[in-house]
């Protein structure tokens, strides 16, 4: 046996017994941690998601409640207010530290019931992880570098920004979107009354729509890819939808209609 050979049994033996003893202490740490703030006044709420999970949802608090379950770091999340403006964030690890104590962990943020029946603007950015949240929104900002996202509710604007991941939306009420897929999958479905603007941008990957039974102007622009129309269509109607396909491949149905 050569000392090369010896050599590298001994670091892949270091490295499985480091990953073991890191494993050891994540699991000794895990520990539930809850804190809270005054909801009252809110409107608008900003998610700022590094790596981790959250899930958004009302619940009978007096306050906004954040419970975060987490290998390390629990302490490091963010929940604060900025005047009427709810903040939540994940920590920020640095070298792998997330990694070692078993990542930033599952929240949940429970917010007073009452703030169900309250329009709140959304600014929702998840770089990695999973995020899910119901709200009854006005403007609804989703940002995504990677992860899984859910969001379900009411919005009347709305704007998706997704890099890679998936996504899933379903909102009632939506007047005008703006929908950009760089990478991943997009599934957005639209119910309520028929929006004003849909403007659709895909680099790649795949975005299913889902629209509300009515007439649509559909004007696309396909550089390569495809954009396959189930919309019942007609020029100069009121209901527009814009489209841009660079790459990649856009589905346009009705609820209740061809899939």
């Amino acid at each position: 046996m050569s000392l090369l050979t010896v050599a590298l049994g001994a670091g892949v033996a270091v490295v499985v017994a480091g990953g073991a003893v890191f494993s050891g202490i994540a699991s000794a740490v895990v520990r539930t941690e809850s804190r809270t703030i005054d909801a009252r006044g809110i409107a608008e709420l900003d998610v700022d998601i590094s790596a981790g999970s959250l899930e958004v949802v009302f619940g009978d608090v007096d306050e906004a409640t954040l419970e975060v379950t987490s290998g390390g770091g629990a302490e490091r999340w963010v929940l604060e207010r900025d005047g009427d403006e709810l903040v939540v964030a994940s920590p920020e690890w640095m070298l792998g530290a997330g990694w070692i104590f078993g990542g930033s962990g599952r929240a949940t943020l429970t917010l007073p019931q009452v703030l169900e029946r309250t329009v709140l603007d959304a600014q929702l950015s998840l770089a990695a992880g999973d995020l899910e949240a119901t709200g009854n929104f006005g403007d609804l900002d989703i940002e995504m570098g990677a992860g899984d996202a859910t969001v379900t509710g009411t919005a009347r604007e709305l704007s998706a920004d997704v890099s890679a991941g998936r996504a899933e939306l379903e909102l009632a009420g939506v007047v005008d979107a703006e929908l950009t897929l760089s990478a991943g999958q997009l599934d957005a479905r639209l119910t309520g009354d028929a929006p004003d603007l849909v403007q659709i941008d895909v680099s790649a990957g795949s975005l299913d729509l889902t629209l509300p039974e009515g007439t649509y102007d559909v004007a696309s622009n396909v550089s390569a890819g495809t954009v396959d129309n189930r919309l019942d269509t007609s020029p100069g109607a009121v209901h527009r939808v814009v489209v841009e396909v660079s790459a990649g491949q856009v589905i346009l149905s009705a609820r209740g209609g061809l899939r």
